[in-house]
């Protein structure tokens, strides 16, 4: 019999128990079947922290007030109860310092999005990987959903023909209403600048977006032009915007992200219109995609290995993520980053299935054209097409 793999351990940053993207990667490492929580600092203060740790039945010993206390005594721990990797389920503001201070520690990192808010960070943090050994993840789950995966290759293959028009969609409704005045957490970061970014659902939503419809179609962005505001008085950041897109291949699309849409809580939506037909899916029903032919006829996809969406209690009064198949495909993602972490160990390459930095960095670089280009446009201020160029990063001589 071969003997059986020892659970890594992850040491978490963030995710207290307010937090809702917390209790969504801890139902995802326990479904990992590789990993165990063992450590982590939660909150923003020693309290939240403590009061986690507890709930969860940590050794309270290694529940940390300040995540760097926790880099400080972690890399001292003994090698069989040392730390492997650290997840970052933190506000936005936080993806990239808690990074840059788990490389100094040498601790691989899989962070949730966006990789940072701004693109000297973006790129410091890339140009760090290429110095140092340690991993680097995004939460970026695409990759782990059976149905996506068949999807694209159906499309890489030509099953819908030259690609034409390529529509992603992310609409939700829990922001409807000022959640963040009434003592919200999860509302209250993304509509504040020092946290979430200088972009709102664009930093929140239509970076996911963009990600996929890369990723599904194989193709690349060339320009976008972006427009949005803050839909709901007193907010500062975009809650509702529209980007459209050119490709590489001279297809068109459009990204369409709303934090205000009531009634809506069917996560990301994804159209490519070829000239032989059109495939669609949805995360609401991640566990299946649908091809049209030209004719019109419908046939829906479903991989026998799919887990079938099972939405939360509360689909329509949170982020979208509670659901059986996201937390499916995100424990896939951790197993996908648990191998590359011990192969790397073993001196070995692997397939890299998980979506690294420099995905990321296109993310982060759509993340800051879109939002600039919504601020000029609607101040007059530039022309309506910005070029989609992702910045080189080398090394510093």
């Amino acid at each position: 019999m071969a003997k059986q793999q020892k659970k890594l351990k992850v040491a978490m940053v963030g995710g207290g128990n307010e937090s809702f993207i917390g209790d969504i990667h801890r139902a995802a490492i326990e479904a990992s079947g590789c990993l165990e929580l063992v450590c982590g600092a939660f909150g923003s203060t020693r309290q939240r922290s403590y009061e986690t740790g507890k709930k969860l039945g940590l050794d309270l010993t290694r529940v940390y007030g300040v995540y760097r206390d926790m880099f400080r005594r972690e890399t001292k721990v003994a090698d069989e109860n040392r730390v492997d990797l650290v997840t970052v389920v933190a506000p936005n503001n936080m993806h990239y310092p808690v990074t840059m201070a788990s490389f100094d520690a040498g601790f691989p990192v899989f962070s949730e999005k966006p990789m940072s808010c701004n693109m000297d960070e973006a790129q410091n943090l890339k140009r760090r990987t290429l110095m140092c050994k340690e991993l680097y993840g995004t939460a970026y789950v695409f990759p782990f959903y059976p149905a996506l995966t068949q999807l694209r290759k159906f499309v890489a293959e030509g099953g819908i023909g030259n690609i034409r028009r390529v529509d992603t969609r992310y609409y939700h409704g829990w922001m409807g209403v000022r959640l963040e005045t009434a003592g919200n957490r999860s509302a209250g970061w993304r509509v504040d600048p020092r946290r979430c970014g200088v972009g709102g659902a664009i930093y929140d939503l239509a970076g996911p977006c963009a990600l996929l419809a890369e990723w599904a179609t194989g193709l690349e962005m060339s320009a976008l032009c972006a427009i949005g505001r803050p839909a709901v008085a007193g907010r500062s950041l975009d809650d509702d915007a529209t980007i459209m897109l050119r490709f590489n291949n001279g297809a068109l699309g459009m990204i369409a992200v709303s934090q205000i849409a009531l009634g809506e809580a069917d996560g990301i939506c994804l159209s490519i219109y070829g000239d032989k037909g059109s495939v669609h899916w949805k995360q609401s029903t991640g566990h299946q995609w649908t091809v049209v032919s030209q004719e019109g006829k419908v046939s829906v996809k479903s991989p026998k290995n799919a887990v079938a969406a099972t939405a939360g209690k509360n689909r329509f009064a949170e982020p979208y993520g509670d659901d059986a198949a996201y937390i499916a495909a995100l424990a896939a993602a951790y197993r996908d980053f648990a191998a590359a972490i011990i192969a790397s160990r073993a001196g070995k390459k692997s397939v890299q299935n998980y979506i690294g930095v420099d995905a990321a960095l296109r993310v982060a670089t759509f993340n800051d054209l879109a939002f600039r280009n919504m601020v000029f446009t609607t101040e007059g201020r530039q022309e309506k097409w910005i070029e989609f160029k992702v910045p080189e990063v080398m090394l510093l001589s």
